[in-house]
């Protein structure tokens, strides 16, 4: 069976914002473009990751601290955020995923710029298509 790359399955519209947005407008984006994850860029190197995991525990914070609600996103978000290149293969990300215990893997190029972003939503749909597709050639 051929080898599938992250870079085929991986989203490529990745959306981003910077350390200095505040978390309310994090959350705005968020839930306007129907995402789970925020990438955090400086120069469009990912340096954080947002996640609705995140989210929980920050709005857990803030039931004791509204004030906290303008407070910038670098505050909260995960940092350093773990990435993975484009050019490994689907079967790595995923081992690499599982091991981490994480969910949203940017993919940086060679310069560690932001290219996309490998979910757990990606990683399934690849693999069920994998799975699909030798079902059928064995039956």
């Amino acid at each position: 069976m051929e080898e599938i790359y992250v870079s085929e399955v991986m989203t490529k519209n990745v959306t981003a914002c910077s350390p200095d947005t505040a978390i309310k407008d994090v959350i705005k984006i968020l839930s306007r473009n129907s995402i789970s994850s925020l990438i955090i860029t400086e120069n469009d190197e990912p340096v954080g990751i947002i996640t609705e995991r995140d989210l929980v525990a920050i709005m857990e914070e803030m039931l004791n601290d509204i004030a906290r609600d303008h407070l910038p996103i670098v505050h909260f978000m995960t940092s350093p955020t773990l990435t993975i290149h484009s050019h490994i293969t689907l079967r790595e990300a995923v081992r690499f995923a599982i091991d981490k215990n994480i969910r949203h893997l940017p993919v940086v190029d060679q310069n560690n710029k932001l290219i996309g972003l490998l979910t757990q939503t990606n990683m399934v749909r690849s693999l069920s298509y994998i799975v699909f597709t030798l079902t059928r050639k064995s039956s």
